[in-house]
């Protein structure tokens, strides 16, 4: 969980972050407290917005600002997906090895090494587009 800290009032400060978003690319949806800020697929060229990652925040009030939580979500289930694929294949191999399959257990080191590259392969495509966004939120506050 990301947790940002600005010097401003909520109203203000979307106003400033929908104007800045619009210089870098970013497409910001505010909607009662709520906010979720994302690249534009049309104007990145160069594969940053590949991976479709999106910030979703919630605006809490304080005394001389807001605080902004929210955390960085891909545009699919990524974990669930993950997860669900390891389970499988934690079954197939505790069944193969039950069966005495030598082939099939192999085959389930050779998924599971590909589910493995597969996942860094987006985490490493995605962290452009995260630092992009974390730089638009960490450029918000009144000098």
């Amino acid at each position: 969980m990301k947790q940002f800290e600005y010097n401003q009032e909520e109203s203000s400060l979307t106003k400033v972050l929908q104007a800045k978003a619009e210089k870098k690319n970013l497409q910001v949806i505010s909607d009662s407290h709520r906010i979720q800020i994302f690249l534009k697929p049309e104007a990145f060229k160069n594969g940053e917005a590949d991976i479709p990652v999106s910030f979703r925040g919630k605006f809490v009030p304080k005394e001389n600002g807001t605080f902004l939580q929210g955390k960085f979500t891909y545009g699919f289930y990524l974990y669930t997906l993950v997860f669900v694929a390891i389970l499988l294949i934690v079954v197939r191999f505790i069944w193969s090895a039950y069966q005495n399959q030598q082939d099939n257990m192999i085959l389930c080191g050779i998924v599971t090494l590909v589910l493995f590259a597969v996942m860094v392969f987006v985490r490493q495509k995605s962290k452009t587009a995260k630092a992009l966004i974390e730089e638009l939120l960490n450029d918000l506050n009144r000098k």
